[in-house]
């Protein structure tokens, strides 16, 4: 039995080491990219700046007098990252594990072809020394203003929260899985070892010395083969793949083994002692309890595996929602939204924000002309929590607009059933009005006039969609203007509402309009029978600010072709703020690629709770058959067929199912077709976990009988 014992503790530490390794060693490259000091710079104009060139070369002069890396970061997906370094040679051949194994796409650069993609006021230093921040700082004072930001070090390597963070919260099934292995292997291997502990009692041996010569081999073939599986490792990639970061992984994989061993190790103590405990005393009572713990422990985890089971189905359907509307966003893969990064300059300071509310305006405007860009602005129709849209129509969905409606007339305010374009939306989505002409050419461009697109089915609300609109047109020309205004020392605007005019444009009802919002509108992103506030630029320019992330859209052939036609604009007005983007499409893939990721740890789960749910099963068995082994063999001995010398334990484990099963009804208020399926498979493999391990125990338990060996 020992060596079966060590080959099964070298092929699970084996697995167990690969495992961890591949996982960590990813985790370690993410801590490795991202965990740096982030800083924001502003160009100010009272600033000299020969050119974007020189202040680059700067700072890649900074960065070699001072031996630390400088990057600029381009999040351009989820699993998609140019990065742009002072010291690319860092970054040779880290990135095989991530790129190759994990299929994510991760390029390094050199600094300066950041100018090709549109130069970011964001630098991640990898450093938390404050002393070289302040000489950055210093340095470039002449050049920009600088904010330190945070930084995301973590220099104490040995602590709790860095351990978790390397190894993972979703490998804790799979740590769980393994640990429970080998206290079931120990189990095992004390239960075939009970003749040596009565040889070793008889001898005068103590508990703890029987513990230690029985543990012996276990723990030498657990640590050998851990200390050379990592050594194996660690060498294989500081040979070939990356040698910077192999000393951290293999320290965190020390770290997770000895956690492993010390856990392993104090779970052995209290199973030794229920061993010794069963074996002196009152066996046949002591089994009995094992098995009443091991059923408790059945019912349990069957519970869980149709609770798991229950969530496996929502999210396969969700994920059936999904991958159906992908076709509609087929026409997105050449859009991209237009970010703003954050900068403190412009923190509570209304006068520096309405200048860069103006080049925001003046860079959209020059989009516009060029029809690279269109506004979809869909807040009002966004969802606030997850809901299952395929039994929903358009009314019963929870849209934002309902939260703060309190009157009927409320949903036909710019806070409820409204959506806001601008012209070249309109361009692209053809919307009728009543008399069949294009909506577009009755707009009015005049700058007092608010037009709106209203569904002819609204039109019993036309006064109340009339006040509302004017307030809000008021509020945001006027009030909001003012308030810049103020903070600039300028005059304010003299106008009242009386001078405002709301230009009311019918349209066809059922009109559907496609939201590019994943998380607006319904299981398609569409929304129907919308009113359309059209934006013409005559409102505050912080209005068009908020729509900068999610509700502006620029159309580009790729990624790096859009990061250029955007610098490009973006340069002329100093606001390298807006040198960001991301894809629409990719937006919607990554909703997809979420709930995949939720099914496929679902999927782990449920295996892993049925490999347990199996091996409390085998468990039970074995329990039951040293609990009425006599009994068991003479029966067999003498013909009895394999239901009649188990029928009690086949019949307690059809009870506990349909107990599970009436449970589930209480809990579920009903009886889905798959609990059932679950169920009667879970009786079948009883039955034939029962047969195997009958099977395996019933011959050598016969000649032991017929010896008088038990």
């Amino acid at each position: 039995m020992q060596k079966k014992l060590v080959i099964i503790v070298v092929i699970l530490t084996m697995l167990f080491n690969v495992f961890f390794f591949l996982h960590i060693s990813n985790s370690t490259i993410d801590n490795f990219l991202l965990d740096k000091t982030t800083v924001s710079f502003y160009f100010s104009t009272s600033k000299y700046v020969a050119s974007k060139s020189e202040f680059l070369n700067k700072i890649e002069d900074f960065s070699k007098e001072n031996n630390v890396e400088i990057a600029q970061y381009s999040f351009l997906s989820a699993d998609k990252i140019d990065i742009y370094s002072t010291m690319k040679e860092k970054y040779k051949e880290i990135l095989f594990v991530p790129n190759i194994i994990f299929n994510r796409d991760i390029k390094v650069n050199n600094f300066d072809e950041i100018l090709e993609v549109g130069f970011k006021n964001l630098l991640y230093i990898d450093t938390n020394d404050k002393d070289i921040i302040e000489r950055l700082s210093e340095t470039f004072k002449n050049d920009c203003d600088i904010y330190y930001l945070e930084t995301t070090f973590d220099n104490n390597n040995f602590s709790f929260n860095r351990f978790f963070k390397d190894i993972g919260n979703n490998s804790l099934p799979i740590f769980s899985f393994f640990v429970f292995v080998f206290i079931i292997v120990i189990y095992f291997y004390y239960s075939v070892s009970k003749k040596r502990y009565f040889i070793y009692t008889l001898w005068g041996y103590t508990d703890s010395r029987i513990y230690y010569i029985l543990n012996k081999p276990l723990y030498i073939s657990l640590l050998l083969t851990t200390v050379l599986s990592n050594l194996l490792m660690a060498g294989g990639i500081y040979k070939n793949i990356f040698s910077r970061l192999s000393l951290e992984v293999f320290f965190t994989m020390l770290k997770l083994n000895l956690v492993t061993i010390l856990f392993i190790f104090i779970l052995s103590i209290p199973l030794f002692w229920l061993f010794c405990s069963i074996t002196n005393n009152k066996r046949t009572k002591g089994l009995k309890k094992m098995m009443m713990i091991s059923y408790f422990a059945r019912i349990l985890l069957l519970l869980l595996i149709v609770f798991l089971s229950e969530q496996f189905f929502l999210q396969k359907e969700e994920l059936k929602e999904k991958s159906d509307s992908l076709t509609v966003w087929e026409d997105t893969q050449n859009l991209y939204n237009l970010y703003e990064s954050y900068s403190p300059y412009y923190l509570d300071n209304l006068a520096r924000e309405d200048i860069l509310n103006d080049k925001m305006f003046k860079i959209y405007k020059e989009l516009s002309e060029l029809d690279k860009s269109f506004i979809i602005e869909t807040i009002n129709f966004e969802r606030p929590k997850i809901e299952n849209l395929n039994t929903k129509n358009q009314e019963d969905i929870n849209y934002n607009y309902k939260i703060g409606a309190k009157t009927e007339e409320d949903l036909y305010s710019p806070h409820g059933k409204n959506i806001v374009v601008d012209k070249n939306y309109l361009k692209r989505h053809t919307i009728k009005s009543l008399d069949g002409e294009n909506a577009i050419d009755k707009i009015d461009n005049n700058d007092n006039v608010l037009n709106i697109l209203v569904p002819k089915k609204f039109k019993y609300y036309e006064n109340a969609i009339q006040n509302s609109f004017k307030e809000w047109f008021y509020f945001q020309k006027v009030e909001v203007t003012n308030m810049y205004k103020e903070a600039r020392g300028q005059n304010k605007v003299e106008k009242s509402i009386s001078d405002l005019k709301i230009n009311i444009i019918y349209i066809d009802n059922n009109q559907n309009l496609f939201t590019y919002n994943p998380n607006a509108g319904d299981g398609f992103n569409i929304i129907k029978d919308s009113i359309i506030t059209v934006y013409t630029g005559n409102v505050d320019n912080s209005f068009l600010a908020a729509c900068f992330g999610d509700y502006i859209f620029i159309e580009s052939a790729d990624e790096y072709s859009a990061l250029k036609e955007i610098s490009a604009i973006t340069q002329k007005y100093n606001v390298i703020e807006l040198n960001s983007i991301a894809s629409v499409y990719d937006k919607k893939g990554r909703e997809i690629r979420l709930v995949e990721e939720s099914i496929n740890n679902l999927i782990l789960n449920t295996i892993i709770m049925s490999l347990f749910l199996v091996m409390f099963m085998i468990i039970i068995v074995y329990t039951y058959y040293k609990t009425f082994f006599s009994t068991i063999i003479i029966k067999s001995l003498h013909g009895y067929s394999f239901c009649q010398i188990y029928k009690y334990l086949i019949l307690g484990n059809l009870f506990i199912n349909i107990f599970v099963l009436f449970l589930l009804g209480i809990i579920y208020k009903k009886i889905s077709l798959y609990m059932v399926v679950i169920i009667v498979l879970m009786s079948i493999i009883d039955y034939f976990i029962s047969k195997i391990v009958n099977g395996c125990l019933i011959i050598k338990g016969e000649i032991q009988f017929i010896k008088g060996e038990q």
